[in-house]
């Protein structure tokens, strides 16, 4: 059997053991070889969804983009179509191409959607490159002289990268150093410099992340400002903002509407929907969800049927909450604070969900009640 026939079996039964000990006994050089179909060795392991083969293939100098498949699918597409988050997450790491294309015209992201692997898509339609964040790190970087030490750059690539962008939960991830004096400012004008980047790459548009950017920029500014530097108890600009949202049903609405209508780029596609959505008349939507459609990873966008859907927590939408509203226990949210938060939102519609229980249980009762007359001869 040839080495590189050996090399793919391997591979094909997820043997990391077998794959080590061939790159020993031959003194393997490269990892960018092709079988029959035109595949990579880094293409079989991510088709698997091997994460450790994976790793070792591309530590061991494998190209991430070499390939030559008859349908045209690169590594990242044979990731997502596997469904593999982790082994998509290196893939890009290692500089995957995001926006290739195969011979029907699909992306990895678009492959993902097809195949149901949602949370690939969402990964992938949300990443950039550490290195354009660390950037702002290196001596002799000058543009607008921005500058981050590294630590606080780390904190900003953990920051942008965040996949849940309901406002709630991006006030909870707003790590202390952003709120710092020093601090605010400079990362603000990064994440508005990150923006323009996105939208400048006309042959690589990146809309959805240059309001992301946007976004989150607005939002960090607007906690920073609510800090009280007069009051002689320090106050906590995050507490605030909470008890805003939890006291004004339209707080949000009206702060959100302002982070659309503060959008740089009038002229974008985003930017020309948002409004469509907000000037439908009878049929218009809330810019909370106009931004968590568009911008926010809903996964009704990509088509997920809601029933398949994780329970998502009421106040800031992060998947799998697992604490009920104590009265109607339909409502879940992540912890106390989140339902602390949602607590005067959800009173109304707390009373109604109780009611329409109560009115649904008394209609099966008197359905279940009728047949069992019908069954004794009762008409």
């Amino acid at each position: 059997m040839e080495v590189n026939e050996e090399i793919f079996k391997a591979i094909f039964l997820n043997d990391l053991n077998r794959l080590q000990k061939i790159f020993v006994d031959y003194s393997i050089g490269s990892w960018n070889m092709l079988d029959k179909r035109g595949m990579a060795p880094v293409h079989y392991a991510s088709f698997k969804g091997n994460l450790d083969i994976v790793c070792w293939l591309l530590d061991k100098g494998a190209d991430v983009n070499f390939g030559k498949h008859r349908y045209s699918n690169s590594a990242l597409h044979f990731g997502a179509l596997n469904g593999s988050t982790a082994v998509c997450q290196r893939l890009l790491e290692a500089g995957a191409k995001r926006h290739v294309t195969n011979s029907i015209d699909r992306t990895p992201a678009q492959i993902a959607i097809d195949t149901g692997n949602f949370d690939c898509a969402i990964l992938i339609n949300n990443y950039l490159p550490k290195e354009e964040v660390m950037c702002f790190t290196k001596p002799g970087y000058s543009e607008n002289e921005l500058k981050l030490s590294t630590a606080l750059a780390k904190l900003v690539y953990k920051f942008i990268m965040m996949t849940n962008i309901h406002p709630v939960k991006v006030v909870f991830e707003i790590p202390p150093e952003f709120l710092s004096d020093d601090n605010t400012l400079t990362i603000f004008n990064a994440l508005h410099l990150l923006s323009r980047r996105e939208f400048e790459k006309h042959h690589d548009t990146k809309e959805m992340l240059c309001f992301k950017f946007h976004y989150l920029a607005t939002i960090l500014i607007e906690i920073s400002n609510l800090k009280d530097i007069t009051s002689k108890k320090p106050t906590d600009p995050k507490e605030v903002f909470f008890q805003k949202v939890s006291s004004s049903h339209n707080f949000l609405e009206q702060f959100l509407n302002n982070v659309i209508v503060k959008f740089n780029f009038k002229d974008s596609t985003i930017f020309r929907t948002m409004v469509d959505y907000m000037t439908r008349g009878m049929d218009s939507k809330l810019p909370l969800e106009i931004i968590l459609l568009l911008v926010g990873n809903k996964r009704s966008q990509y088509g997920e049927p809601a029933n398949s859907q994780p329970i998502t927590c009421s106040a800031c939408e992060e998947p799998n909450a697992s604490k009920k509203c104590r009265k109607c226990k339909t409502v879940k949210y992540c912890n106390r604070k989140c339902r602390k938060i949602h607590s005067s939102m959800h009173k109304k519609l707390c009373k109604k969900i109780r009611k329409d229980i109560l009115a649904s249980r008394s209609s099966e009762e008197t359905s279940a009640l009728g047949r069992c007359f019908s069954k004794l001869g009762f008409k």
